[in-house]
């Protein structure tokens, strides 16, 4: 399994200092994420030439979808299977590991190895219960699903428009499958079928050899 994070606290102290030598961080990391609500090291580290970037997420509000995009886009810009992104938050407790946690599984990471990779074990319940709680969207996953799998896609509203497209077509083909059932019959031939007509909002018995549907018993 690729290591694509490492999720840690604040690469600074209270005094504002480093707790290790930025260039420690340069030659070990090949781009750095911070997720807490202050821009702790990111301008000191772009400064010295690293790819640091700040997406702020207020911990007790609502997060939204686009710390995770802009996060997805990095690590789809500067990730290259050698030297992982460094995430953070300030204490590496609940932001850090939530949006890493997200992106693994929208890249196909299981549970397990997610955690396992990120060295967070019950993880999945923490990120649980920040969707519980509207800090984070239902839709997250999902959305990160999409905006990876469409990389010319650059705008968030693009991806949501995307996602709102899918919702309607595995909604439409629901409702077909739910409205749409095979009457059994006399012979292998019997093709009469009970659907739902949403113009007369009733169902109906047409025939339509030509159609495959569902069997009613």
């Amino acid at each position: 399994m690729e290591k694509i994070f490492v999720v840690t606290s604040t690469p600074k102290d209270i005094n504002n200092e480093f707790k290790v030598e930025p260039t420690y961080l340069i030659e070990s990391y090949c781009a750095c994420i911070n997720v807490s609500d202050s821009s702790c090291a990111t301008f000191d580290l772009q400064k010295l030439g690293m790819p640091a970037f700040w997406f702020p997420i207020n911990e007790i509000g609502v997060w939204g979808h686009s710390p995770f995009f802009g996060a997805l886009k990095v690590v789809n810009q500067y990730y290259k299977g050698d030297k992982p992104v460094l995430i953070h938050c300030h204490a590496g407790a609940n932001r850090s590991p939530s949006v890493a946690y997200a992106i693994l599984r929208a890249k196909g990471y299981t549970v397990e190895q997610a955690e396992e990779l990120l060295k967070y074990p019950h993880l999945s319940e923490v990120f649980s219960r920040n969707i519980e709680r509207k800090h984070i969207p239902g839709n997250i996953i999902e959305f990160l699903k999409a905006a990876d799998e469409s990389p010319e896609i650059t705008a968030m509203a693009g991806v949501l428009r995307k996602l709102d497209s899918l919702y309607d077509e595995w909604a439409q083909k629901r409702f077909n499958e739910q409205n749409n059932f095979h009457l059994k019959g006399d012979g292998d031939n019997n093709n009469t079928r009970l659907i739902y007509s949403k113009e007369k909002k009733r169902f109906i018995i047409v025939k339509d050899p030509l159609t495959e549907s569902k069997t009613m018993v």
